[in-house]
């Protein structure tokens, strides 16, 4: 596992570049078949069956909340002494860090081979200089519907979606974070953006998300991207004459000189060839995986009150 960190061009951390070159088997999985169907396993685990709605203004997610086992937790629980330990570091810089070493164990990998990214998170309402990407509809995330329907409005995808039930305020660990909370100190919490759902799923933190609620505080979250980069290339014409448009810029007599970050400004956007990035969410593809799919979730519906199962199977759109 390789990482550096990515800055922007005035030298802000904006978050951790991550990549894989071993060819590793992950303990996330991720399905898909015919029909716009797919599943995600955690540790052969199935977590959360998914399918599209039939004119794709939206998506079906029903989730199996079970409760981890200590050896299919993909970050092992935080302790006292790391929370300590953070004080001393730069609080993103440190806890991407601290996750990053985590998912890319080599013993127990989260991370599949390619390359990743953690990058800063929160709500429109709280973003901040080096927020990279926004969440929404934050006090949506222990919803009680099962399947959920997502609505993907236009320029506002990005739900959050809790993979375990909602934490009691009263539990241990909901109470130390949330006196972590009031401290500043609390952990941020740990979503992934998969592309087939265009929303976060919690995968560390459910507690800690509770916490930041019940105080009602701004939570803090880091995000974990799957990416493909696209290398950029420059027309050297049109390098050419931005140069030769600021040199006579420069020289004219009656308009007024541009000034150094105006020229850089402009020198960056004609010479940068840093490569495009975009979120990817790869699945292992199964053949008859629509019949199975169907049987486990009509099997799983077994245990919920919901009407909604039916339009799920049939993609109706909510």
């Amino acid at each position: 596992m390789i990482w550096k960190d990515i800055t922007n061009n005035s030298e802000v951390w904006m978050g951790l570049r991550i990549e894989i070159n071993e060819d590793i088997k992950s303990n996330f999985l991720l399905e898909s078949g015919n029909n716009c169907r797919f599943k995600l396993y955690n540790n052969s685990q199935p977590v959360l069956w998914g399918t599209f709605g039939s004119d794709y203004w939206g998506v079906w997610a029903l989730i199996n909340p079970l409760d981890w086992e200590l050896s299919d937790m993909p970050v092992a629980p935080i302790n006292a002494a790391t929370v300590e330990e953070s004080k001393n570091e730069e609080y993103y810089w440190f806890w991407s860090r601290f996750f990053a070493k985590q998912l890319g164990d080599k013993n127990d990998p989260y991370l599949s081979k390619g390359i990743w990214t953690i990058t800063i998170g929160s709500s429109y309402e709280n973003r901040a200089a080096n927020t990279s990407e926004i969440i929404y509809d934050l006090d949506d995330a222990y919803v009680t519907e099962n399947p959920r329907w997502i609505d993907w409005d236009i320029g506002k995808n990005g739900n959050i979606i809790a993979l375990k039930n909602e934490p009691n305020i009263e539990s241990g660990r909901v109470k130390w974070y949330r006196k972590l909370v009031r401290e500043n100190a609390c952990p941020p919490v740990l979503v992934w953006y998969l592309t087939c759902l265009s929303a976060y799923i919690i995968i560390d933190g459910h507690a800690r998300l509770k916490a930041f609620q019940t105080e009602a505080i701004p939570a803090k979250f880091l995000i974990l991207n799957s990416i493909r980069e696209q290398e950029i290339k420059r027309d050297p014409k049109v390098q050419q004459n931005i140069l030769l448009g600021i040199e006579q810029r420069q020289k004219h007599p009656t308009k007024p000189k541009m000034s150094v970050d105006e020229i850089n400004k402009l020198l960056i956007s004609a010479f940068d060839t840093s490569p495009y990035c975009y979120s990817i969410t790869t699945a292992k593809g199964r053949r008859n995986f629509e019949e199975k799919w169907i049987e486990e979730v009509k099997a799983f519906s077994n245990n919920t009150n919901s009407s909604d199962i039916e339009d799920m199977i049939n993609r109706e759109e909510h």
